[in-house]
């Protein structure tokens, strides 16, 4: 068996793999697996002399394990969704694959990468063993140069691991046991004397007139002599056209590194948010005598966010997270979410109005680069999930702040990433230990800054639970988080004190006021990166379920269907953060949920089962929204319109306030296209539609005025009703909401005033 002394340590920088297709070699498709338990040992298994002929195949990147939907009829004692221990710490699979190593790539150096290997992998290369790596969201790379040859074939081996000790920081109750690769893997090439890895910064000045790239390029040179050229830096708009431009001289020794400094300016840049998700791409070309021009490309985008007491603004507007908690899941994949139906999923969320997503696992590459493509503001979650029992333990640290490491250094510098995430509801099992609990939190924290201090960071704090009524985690991170119970805000706002917990001891509490928080570092400004968690199952619509983590429990033998329940308790809780200008937002929790099954037409329609064993996702799992996304839909509207209006003889126009919600959009860029009913009837045809003039900046209130239609003067005149559909129409012809606006006289407001049933659209009038 492996012993774990003989594992080697590797590094947790990633080289940039260069933009020539050329230097690429992707890893995907069929590999050979043997499953434990083996018939030999796993070092005798990823060596060339072992045949796979009899060894079963399997396309990777997917799952090699899952969970078995019919498991529960078989019950284990031992089985555990955090930690696994009811899987042997011994089982897993190894996975081989031959490539063949490109002829071209003589004299380069050669890299081996997987972006991500879930929950952990040792790896091998022509029975080598490479290294292990215990994360299984973060990717890991090896510079495998000195062990393979060009023009010849390289077995790459994977030792698939399925249970570890510190298994439970990257959420597998919520993977539902899957086991694979979780992302691509790819060899790559580079020159002798290459870029290492950069750190280039992207920022807006306070006036937005100016937009930088600074920083520093790293390179290494593993040539025998000395790397003699230039370093050219180039910033190119959306046409392709060169906008800023900068050059430094390389002279690199033999077997070192050295360090060049970039500074790229531009005046009056095309700003990112998600309404105009504006991106320019950064090229760096290193030209060295004797080798090949190296090029690499990304994407960036120039921002603004700050944060203060009176709340976040973006681009210097107002801005509101809308957001929603998303669980990497494919129905088919499982943790192996493919490029095309990431899209379509993000796609989705934007016609739902989102806007926000905060990650609860550590998102895939694909999904930072399309959220800066499609305008999402990302709060990337770094995988330290569920600490209660460890986050105390220094032995913890290293396997933590490798996930922080590697989170943060692969996706900084995508402008769609907003805040780091650190961590999910990590809170000291007790007094004893809180002290050290807290320490590693705060030193989590520092190391994030350390590498990257452009960033905002929260601290995702437990929920309701036990003898804990809630927390408002204002003791770490820049953004206040709380999740689920709202009463810690309230608390806030009357008192300017909350009493948190100090650890999951019962009666081991203090004290923390708004002062001392906003001395210590807190912006003022607070999000809810957990909140909804309601039962979404479309059968169970009029089954009496809500949520059991709710400030206002409903009578589950009630009146109310889910839907309504549901659209009560989003209007009220999401109501209050949009409309605190402290509240950055709030993220529903979740957009869908992950589950393992089959039937005659796939996931979810067959026999399945649910990741926490329930349903509360908005989207079903293979995308179909299910109501609960149209009720999100509306809420999530950067606009409100109100439900009634009401008229007085005498009156032309119904007059009404609105709030625009928009971070950059002016509401006289959309269109307020309008309907109304004739002769008082609820529903018809209504081709005939009007477009309204208006006018409200962002982040302001405004006054919008429609005339009333001849046929609704009448029939309110009578003693009757009207109603006026409005639709908003954004710059680009997007739909956010269609609101039907109720236009009572003053006698029906009156008797409602008195008590009387309101008058609605199938009253006898």
């Amino acid at each position: 068996m492996h012993n774990p002394k003989d594992t080697v340590k590797h590094d947790t920088r990633y080289t940039p793999a260069l933009s020539d297709p050329g230097t690429r070699l992707s890893l995907a498709g069929e590999w050979r697996v043997s499953r434990w338990p083996f018939a030999a040992d796993e070092a005798v298994l990823a060596a060339p002399a072992q045949s796979d002929a009899a060894w079963e195949t399997a396309v990777q990147p997917g799952k090699i394990f899952y969970a078995d939907p019919d498991y529960e009829a078989h019950p284990d004692p031992k089985w555990n969704r955090v930690t696994l221990d009811h899987i042997n710490p011994e089982d897993g699979a190894v996975l081989r694959r031959l490539v063949a190593v490109p002829a071209e790539w003589r004299g380069k150096r050669i890299m081996l990468r997987f972006d991500a290997v879930y929950p952990a992998g040792r790896f091998y290369l022509n029975g080598i063993l490479l290294g292990e790596h215990l994360s299984g969201l973060t990717p890991v790379e090896f510079d495998v140069t000195d062990l393979v040859t060009p023009g010849q074939e390289a077995l790459i081996a994977v030792r698939l691991i399925r249970r570890h000790r510190f298994v439970q920081m990257d959420m597998p109750r919520h993977a539902l046991e899957f086991a694979g690769l979780a992302q691509d893997a790819m060899l790559f090439a580079v020159e002798p004397c290459h870029v290492r890895d950069y750190h280039l910064v992207s920022s807006l000045s306070e006036d937005l007139a100016k937009g930088g790239v600074t920083g520093t390029v790293h390179l290494a040179n593993a040539g025998k002599s000395a790397a003699k050229g230039h370093l050219e830096a180039s910033l190119l708009d959306a046409t392709g056209a060169v906008v800023a431009s900068a050059s430094a001289k390389v002279n690199c020794a033999a077997d070192a590194a050295s360090e060049l400094p970039v500074a790229l300016t531009l005046a009056r840049p095309a700003l990112w948010n998600d309404e105009y998700p504006n991106l320019y791409t950064v090229r760096l070309e290193l030209k060295v005598m004797g080798q090949a021009t190296q090029t690499l490309v990304y994407r960036t985008g120039f921002r603004r966010l700050e944060l203060s007491t009176s709340g976040a603004s973006l681009n210097g507007h107002p801005v509101k997270f809308r957001g929603v908690n998303h669980l990497t899941f494919h129905p088919e994949g499982g943790l192996y979410t493919p490029e095309p139906w990431l899209r379509r999923n993000l796609t989705l969320m934007k016609r739902a109005n989102v806007n926000a997503i905060r990650t609860h696992f550590f998102g895939p590459r694909a999904l930072s680069d399309l959220c800066d493509e499609l305008g999402i503001y990302l709060l990337q979650e770094l995988p330290v999930d569920w600490g209660t029992h460890y986050i105390h333990d220094p032995e913890w640290m290293p396997p933590g702040l490798l996930r922080v490491e590697g989170g943060v250094r692969r996706d900084r510098h995508h402008p769609s990433i907003m805040v780091w995430s650190v961590g999910n509801e990590n809170m000291p099992e007790s007094k004893a230990v809180a002290e050290q609990g807290w320490a590693h939190l705060r030193r989590y924290e520092a190391f994030v800054k350390e590498l990257d201090p452009s960033r905002a960071t929260m601290f995702p704090p437990p929920g309701p639970a036990n003898a804990v009524e809630g927390i408002l985690e204002l003791r770490v991170g820049d953004i206040a988080d709380i999740h689920y119970s709202l009463k810690h805000i309230q608390a806030m706002r009357e008192t300017g004190a909350v009493i948190n917990p100090n650890s999951w001891e019962k009666g081991d509490v203090v004290k923390n006021t708004r002062e001392e928080a906003l001395a210590r570092g807190w912006s003022g400004v607070w999000f809810s990166s957990e909140y909804g968690i309601f039962n979404c199952m479309p059968d169970l619509l009029h089954a009496p379920y809500g949520s059991v983590i709710t400030d206002v429990a409903e009578d589950v033998l009630g009146s109310k269907n889910s839907l309504q329940a549901f659209e009560d308790r989003l209007a009220r809780e999401w109501g209050l953060m949009r409309d605190d200008p402290t509240c950055l937002g709030g993220a529903y929790f979740p957009w869908l949920c992950g589950g393992a099954g089959d039937g005659p037409d796939g996931n979810p329609w067959g026999w399945i089962r649910w990741g926490e064993d329930a349903d509360w996702g908005i989207m079903a799992a293979d995308l179909t929204p299910k109501p609960f996304f149209w009720a999100l839909r509306v809420l999530f509207s950067p606009v409100q319109f109100p439900a009634r209006v009401y008229w007085s003889p005498g009156q032309t126009e119904i007059v009404f306030k609105v709030h625009n919600f928009y971070n950059s959009i002016d509401l006289r860029e959309c269109k307020l296209r309008t309907q109304q009913n004739v002769g008082g009837t609820w529903m018809g045809m209504m081709r005939a539609f009007q477009d309204i003039p208006m006018s409200c900046p962002p982040g302001a209130d405004g006054e919008i005025r429609i005339p009333i239609a001849e046929a609704s003067l009448k029939a309110l005149g009578n003693g009757g009703f009207g109603f006026c559909r409005c639709s908003l129409l954004a710059p680009d012809g997007f739909r956010p909401i269609t609101a039907d606006i109720l236009i009572l006289t003053e006698r029906e407001r009156r008797k409602q005033a008195a008590g009387d049933m309101p008058v609605g659209p199938d009253a006898v009038l």
